[in-house]
């Protein structure tokens, strides 16, 4: 568990989050670090063939769990949630090969077993990302509406599949985002290896295709603020389930831990 004190952000970039929903930090990880993560990555393809499906890797790979865990990941998380401790939530690896199709717009809580507080992703580029080799795009300021959008299985490509089914009316259809590009703010940003994306759970995004001729690794460690609590439905990704809680519990527990404490 990560500890530190000094800060990692200023007050701007924090109101750029809180703002739009989604922000760059610059060389954050250090080359050592991404490499070890490189290898795990790679291991990590074997688990699925389904893009979405490669999940919670730190609980049986060394380097993965020093990075969700004693990394300034975690704080980093802390302070853009502007929280007292994070939990791990689940971390995930998103290997978009070579012209691979487009990742669909959608946003991500839905998907979780988690409600009542902040929740946000740390994003690590493990390769260069151009705006043709399959980088991320954020719809500015959409994690403010609280429209919680209808969740999608996928197919292994990571294109979508069918809806899930739901009985909550929290959840809507999910509109043609793509059609209305020109209505919106849309973030978009080439990276270095070593950089992250900070982004808000609610935030609608998606990824563009992969057009290159290279693959685009991601490595992505979903962190939990002050005050979530543990919540299941029809709509939450069965994987990442944790048999040991009951709906409204705090997630201090084995396979949700404490990842970063100012205490």
């Amino acid at each position: 568990m990560s500890t530190s004190r000094h800060k990692l952000v200023d007050k701007s970039t924090i109101a750029a989050f809180n703002r739009d929903g989604a922000v760059l930090i610059k060389s954050l990880i250090a080359d050592p670090v991404i490499s070890r993560l490189r290898i795990s990555t790679d291991a990590a393809m074997s688990q699925s063939e389904n893009y979405f499906r490669r999940q919670r890797v730190w609980e049986y790979d060394d380097a993965c769990r020093e990075y969700c865990l004693h990394s300034t990941a975690s704080q980093l998380a802390a302070e853009f949630l502007n929280s007292v401790k994070v939990n791990l939530l689940y971390d995930q690896v998103f290997a978009k090969q070579a012209q691979a199709l487009a990742t669909p717009w959608h946003n991500d809580q839905p998907y979780w077993p988690v409600r009542g507080g902040p929740v946000l992703t740390v994003w690590l580029a493990l390769d260069p990302v151009k705006y043709n080799s399959g980088p991320l795009e954020f719809i500015a300021g959409s994690h403010n509406w609280d429209r919680w959008f209808q969740p999608f299985s996928t197919n292994n490509d990571g294109s979508p599949d069918n809806f899930y089914e739901t009985i909550d009316e929290k959840f809507e259809p999910l509109p043609d985002f793509e059609s209305e590009r020109d209505q919106h703010n849309i973030l978009c940003w080439e990276m270095d290896a070593g950089d992250v994306l900070v982004f808000h759970a609610l935030v609608v995004h998606g990824a563009r295709e992969n057009s290159s001729t290279n693959m685009r690794r991601g490595y992505a460690v979903r962190y939990t603020g002050d005050g979530v609590t543990y919540h299941t439905g029809a709509e939450v990704n069965p994987r990442i389930i944790n048999p040991s809680l009951k709906d409204g519990q705090l997630l201090d527990s084995e396979q949700y831990p404490v990842a970063y404490s100012r205490d």
